[in-house]
């Protein structure tokens, strides 16, 4: 800090409300996510996990979506288990049910990764 203007105040500005910044047609949604993630205080903004969660992204997670041009979306659903273990109670609402659905069908057929570390373990101690 510049030791000349330690006494320096700063100009109190009125906050400019969002729905001026942006156009008529912006949703209510898209605002209110702007708005969650350029909170000023930390602890009130939206972290990567609950912006994921929001609403406005709703529509992506409903079943058979596609993008305008007809073809499929690309995969939005393929978190890690450390990203879901980030806010557990969110997991219902990132995974939408029809993916849940499919990701149980898929993980009782794939070995999870503690298993393989599992088998990795036994098998190194095994060769020695």
């Amino acid at each position: 800090m510049n030791s000349n203007y330690t006494e320096f105040k700063f100009p109190q500005i009125k906050a400019h409300p969002w729905n001026k910044v942006f156009r008529p047609r912006t949703s209510p949604e898209a605002i209110e996510l702007v708005s969650k993630l350029l909170e000023y205080t930390p602890g009130l903004r939206a972290n990567p996990m609950e912006a994921c969660a929001h609403g406005f992204f709703d529509e992506l997670r409903e079943p058979g979506k596609t993008l305008p041009s007809g073809r499929s979306l690309p995969p939005l659903f393929d978190f890690t288990q450390q990203e879901l273990a980030i806010r557990p109670s969110l997991q219902s609402v990132l995974l939408p049910s029809h993916i849940q659905k499919g990701a149980e069908s898929v993980s009782k057929a794939t070995p999870t990764s503690s298993s393989l570390d599992t088998e990795q373990a036994s098998s190194s101690t095994t060769q020695h």
